[in-house]
């Protein structure tokens, strides 16, 4: 699942390189790129300095001047967090002061530093938590997790929950909307494990959310199909299928927005769309969020009649993106 940090860009900065630094840079930016969030300051005070920073890479660095540069245009890897910091030394807020006070604001997993401004934040028990010497990067804890999460992790019935809750909330923490995608929903013949397995999602995101407490923000959208209907099949069977379908997904619908009002977040706008699938391309289940596509083997009826978890695995699905767009654009099949 997902690592967050917060990055000086100080880091960056010419004289800082030689050929080790340029490995663990170069191990850095790629780790963002498969399964990390990059936190930035919604008045682009860091954006525009490691903008900088990249464009005075060149030569045997001129790769990292890409990577950078295309990660900080990508939407899905950097949030932009609104956020007044004070200064540290009495005088007018500088850049380090600006990132550590933004690590310890949206409690990003890491901190990534150059050697100097390591040596200055090391010894300061108030903004040590979570600093990463970025000329020490490939042997960081914090790549430690980074992988741990990449490389995808047991089926979450032989996981405590807490480390269920830490899988899925690293994926929704930054996001302010969530996508559910699975096909049974509306042609299942009990929707109530669905609705178990969405609820439980919703918890997570509305205790752990960071945007989630801001008027607007709580969009939910779940996508379904109707069953498929055979040219052969009865116009009573036909019909027998939509129903089941309709009700399925009204139910659903229905059941949510109560749950969302009794919560105290009727702001959440809960939409579920069913769509009519005759090439049978929607089969996958998966949660996707604004900087994440999570491949849910079994879907969202996740729960034994005891309350424990299914054998199920979330695994990271990036390139699911164009294939995820093909379902959303699938046309409808009926209102729910």
């Amino acid at each position: 699942m997902l690592v967050s940090a917060v990055v000086d860009p100080s880091a960056f900065n010419e004289d800082c390189f030689n050929d080790l630094y340029t490995i663990h840079v170069e191990d850095f930016l790629e780790g963002i790129w498969r399964n990390g969030l990059l936190i930035l300051d919604s008045d682009k005070k860091l954006k525009d300095e490691l903008s900088k920073k990249a464009e005075s890479l060149s030569g045997k660095e001129k790769r990292l001047q890409v990577l950078l540069t295309e990660l900080l245009k990508e939407k899905s890897k950097c949030i932009s967090v609104h956020h007044q910091v004070s200064p540290s030394n009495g005088q007018s807020a500088n850049l380090l002061d600006l990132t550590c006070s933004l690590k310890a604001y949206t409690e990003a997993d890491a901190l990534i530093l150059g050697d100097k401004n390591f040596e200055t934040v090391r010894f300061d028990k108030s903004r040590n938590i979570g600093i990463v010497q970025l000329s020490k990067y490939r042997h960081s804890d914090f790549e430690k997790l980074r992988q741990r999460y990449y490389d995808g992790l047991e089926s979450i019935d032989k996981l405590n929950e807490t480390e269920v809750e830490k899988i899925i909330t690293r994926s929704i923490r930054y996001s302010k909307w969530l996508r559910f995608y699975d096909k049974y929903i509306a042609i299942g013949e009990n929707t109530s494990g669905f609705l178990d397995g969405i609820k439980y999602i919703l918890s997570l995101w509305r205790e752990n959310g960071f945007f989630i407490s801001e008027q607007g923000i709580g969009q939910v959208e779940i996508y379904t199909c109707t069953e498929h209907v055979r040219e052969s099949e009865t116009d009573y069977a036909k019909e027998s299928k939509l129903a089941r379908s309709q009700e399925n997904c009204t139910r659903i619908n229905q059941e949510l927005k109560e749950w969302v009002t009794e919560e105290g977040y009727q702001w959440w706008q809960i939409k579920v769309f069913v769509k009519s699938d005759p090439d049978d391309i929607f089969h996958a289940r998966y949660l996707e969020t604004q900087h994440a596509i999570i491949n849910v083997e079994r879907g969202f009826d996740m729960f034994k009649p005891n309350g424990s978890f299914k054998r199920s695995f979330f695994t990271l699905h990036t390139a699911a993106s164009s294939h995820l767009k093909e379902c959303r654009e699938l046309p409808e099949s009926i209102s729910a």
